[in-house]
């Protein structure tokens, strides 16, 4: 069977002839799409990058759908705490990267569970990134560049 789009020239066609009904709803919604611009498939998100140069950091409201940045020549301890003191939407993303020599590490706070690979906490090496995403009230999953 040959089919033809309204619009075109060329008939499609079809297997043996036999036409799904459902085929021609398809092409009619084939047909009403517009090729995408040059830059329509970019994300126009900016994201903040909390920048951080101390030794100790623990995650605030602000941090969600963000970036933190770690730089220090001394290791980083990086607490996650609990939905109590500090009640991130479940689904809250913070990405983190390590820009210093210094090992991030990810900390539970009080009742907090970081599930990760291989109970890995800790940002693989220097400008590696990280992800902790909430998966539960006071349970957050950590993927990445990790390491021990």
């Amino acid at each position: 069977m040959k089919v033809t789009i309204p619009g075109q020239n060329e008939p499609i066609s079809i297997g043996n002839g036999a036409v799904n009904p459902l085929w021609y709803q398809v092409f009619k919604f084939i047909e009403t799409l517009t090729p995408f611009a040059s830059d329509a498939t970019k994300s126009n998100v900016i994201r903040s990058n909390n920048a951080q140069t101390g030794t100790s950091f623990t995650f605030a409201l602000t941090d969600s759908g963000n970036v933190c940045t770690f730089n220090n020549v001394a290791a980083v301890s990086v607490t996650v705490p609990p939905n109590s003191s500090v009640p991130f939407d479940i689904g809250a993303q913070i990405d983190c990267a390590q820009l210093g020599a210094g090992k991030v590490t990810f900390v539970a706070g009080p009742g907090v569970t970081i599930r990760s690979v291989d109970s890995n906490k800790a940002i693989a090496a220097r400008y590696a990134a990280v992800t902790l995403l909430k998966i539960g009230a006071d349970e957050w999953l950590l993927f990445g560049a990790l390491d021990a």
